[in-house]
């Protein structure tokens, strides 16, 4: 790649970057639906000419986000649920939840996704946060899905519904908690593992 091409996909990183921390800042101030390209542009210090030039919409600029975001905390695990059940074999002999602390890199990607204080602002505004939500669902689920069908033998319909419960079910949880990881968010999450470690094992063994 010639140095001029490289110096332009440069300034169109630090561009996008700019832009999609401006969302994010103002995503802390207000909800998604009150933000617009004008106000976007000016928290960017960027004109709305540029602001087209990269991105189509608001939702564009979303999108990315959820990428950066899921990219961010991503490790490769094979399988959500064979990843869940080391957990669970982790967490039965804890004599405090706390001790999950030193495990969180294990949970699944959904919820270390929202983990992250940087892209907090996503799951807390009601306007998007299904959507990111969804996304992760269709990302993972192209890696993960396969992987269920083929421990446990269920049809794709099957395996597409028991991750899409669990995706779903984390974030509702961790948002009715307000995503504060006190006592109470250890304890569940131990239960939580152990429940969902048993229903995994057990539809194993029905799909003998």
């Amino acid at each position: 790649m010639a140095e001029n091409e490289r110096k332009a996909d440069r300034r169109v990183a630090v561009t996008k970057t700019v832009i999609k921390d401006a969302m994010l800042a103002l995503l802390k101030q207000d909800s998604f639906d009150k933000v617009t390209v004008a106000a976007l542009c000016r928290e960017a210090g960027v004109g709305r000419a540029t602001f087209y030039t990269h991105y189509a919409g608001l939702m564009n600029v979303i999108d990315e986000l959820a990428d950066d975001a899921i990219g961010a905390v991503s490790h490769g695990d094979t399988s959500a649920y064979e990843t869940t059940a080391l957990l669970a074999e982790l967490v039965r002999p804890m004599e405090h939840a706390r001790e999950l602390e030193q495990y969180l890199d294990l949970l699944p990607i959904c919820q270390r996704v929202a983990d992250d204080p940087r892209y907090r602002p996503l799951f807390k505004d009601d306007h998007i946060a299904e959507y990111i939500i969804l996304r992760i669902f269709r990302q993972e689920g192209a890696r993960v899905v396969p992987k269920l069908m083929e421990d446990t033998g269920m049809s794709r319909l099957e395996a597409e519904s028991i991750f899409l419960f669990g995706v779903m079910g984390a974030f509702a949880v961790n948002r009715s908690l307000h995503w504060t990881k006190d006592d109470n968010w250890y304890s569940i999450q131990r239960l939580l593992l152990t429940y969902a470690n048993g229903g995994y094992q057990a539809i194993k063994a029905l799909k003998k």
